[in-house]
């Protein structure tokens, strides 16, 4: 990647996650939420592929991604060297796929930056039918996440109007380069405030780790490698039991790269709790808080998408995840679909720090040079989802 490029993609991969991380908190407070930002963006880089340039479309989808150029073929460009990047990489697997409406054909420039740029295939289906099309995405989508996510699509945001539907999967299993005992692993008390709490598989380590305190935020972080990769999870708890919000509202305004140079390998008494979150969301409105609701609108401008004269819209963006963290490591997944309808410094040796994440904390599983793949929150350990993760066992 030149370095033009670079500063396009970089300044994205910064802005947009939390951008996006604090949208979707706003829209649900309430409950453990794990989202992928490279998958949304990737599905939406898609989308910016196909808007007609200089048109309203493009300046809110270039706004709202944080792209910093508007030139197609350095987005484009930015995306491969990206996806490209993660294909390499042998814990994760990232896939993107096109389903056009049977008898339907793409332009060649738009068919041609999917499959070489987004290293995306394309599958015509009939949508009419719109259970077996259902089918058919959500066994791609089932394929590509070790069967972790399911049913992405329902049959019926599908139907005869249906032109194209966007999908991108992306899976990540990572060992812990430091594992834990499960010998140690024990229940404990998680904290939701100074009173509420539940009992809790706590993961237990005392070993050298990257690690940070923040006075300014009122927090400390601490970031677990993984195994053959140069991915990380960075955890960041806030000092007080009931300072998650808070704590949340100053990330949204700190790039991640802020926090991340902070860190200093130390010896750290370590406990984090063993989970499993699933979040689901409709995310037409967060495009829309991101200032990107023109594209679900009669004023959508896709003119690029097909070679059929017809106004097409977004109707649906919707995106599913899961995460596993245990004793051995990581596993997560994701995957975003876009639905297109026709319109109508090491210390000295001494105690070591405590980090003992007992209480709601923010986490994101990242690379320091591509981005976020996965940024969200753990409010109670103790539920996989749930409508109000805050109530006591």
């Amino acid at each position: 990647m030149d370095k033009k490029e670079s500063l396009i993609f970089a300044d994205s991969l910064g802005f947009f996650p939390r951008n996006l991380y604090h949208e979707l908190v706003k829209l649900n407070p309430a409950i453990n939420l794990i989202c992928s930002p490279i998958s949304i963006q990737t599905c939406a880089g898609m989308l910016r592929m196909g808007a007609e340039d200089g048109s309203e479309t493009a300046k809110q989808l270039d706004e709202g991604l944080n792209f910093t150029s508007s030139d197609v073929n350095l987005l484009a460009d930015g995306f491969y060297k990206t996806l490209n990047y993660y294909q390499q990489c042998s814990v994760l697997q990232m896939a993107n796929k096109i389903y056009i409406m049977e008898k339907y054909r793409t332009r060649k420039e738009f068919s041609d930056v999917l499959t070489q740029k987004f290293l995306s295939n394309i599958e015509h289906i009939d949508f009419s039918k719109s259970k077996k099309a259902a089918n058919t995405i959500n066994a791609w989508v089932e394929s590509k996440t070790n069967s972790l996510i399911k049913d992405l699509v329902e049959q019926n945001v599908l139907n005869a109007d249906t032109r194209m539907v966007l999908v991108n999967a992306i899976h990540f299993k990572g060992e812990w380069t430091i594992k834990f005992d499960e010998r140690a692993t024990q229940k404990e008390d998680f904290f939701f405030d100074d009173k509420k709490h539940t009992k809790v598989d706590m993961m237990h380590s005392t070993n050298n780790y990257f690690y940070a305190d923040l006075p300014n935020f009122e927090a400390k972080a601490l970031r677990m490698a993984y195994k053959d990769s140069e991915l990380y999870m960075l955890i960041i708890l806030p000092n007080q039991k009931n300072g998650l919000n808070s704590l949340e509202q100053r990330l949204k305004l700190t790039p991640l790269d802020s926090i991340t140079s902070l860190l200093n390998e130390t010896k750290v008494s370590l406990k984090v709790p063993k989970f499993k979150a699933e979040f689901e969301a409709e995310l037409t409105p967060v495009f829309e808080e991101l200032g990107i609701g023109i594209i679900f609108s009669s004023e959508a401008e896709f003119d690029k998408m097909l070679e059929q004269k017809e106004p097409l819209s977004v109707s649906n963006i919707l995106h599913k995840a899961f995460i596993e963290v245990n004793e051995e490591g990581t596993e997560a997944a994701a995957a975003t679909a876009a639905v297109m309808m026709m319109r109508s410094a090491p210390a000295p040796e001494s105690m070591p720090e405590v980090f003992h994440a007992n209480h709601p904390f923010y986490y994101t599983i990242y690379d320091e040079n591509h981005g976020c793949l996965f940024v969200g929150n753990l409010l109670n350990p103790a539920v996989i989802t749930c409508s109000q993760c805050c109530e006591m066992d």
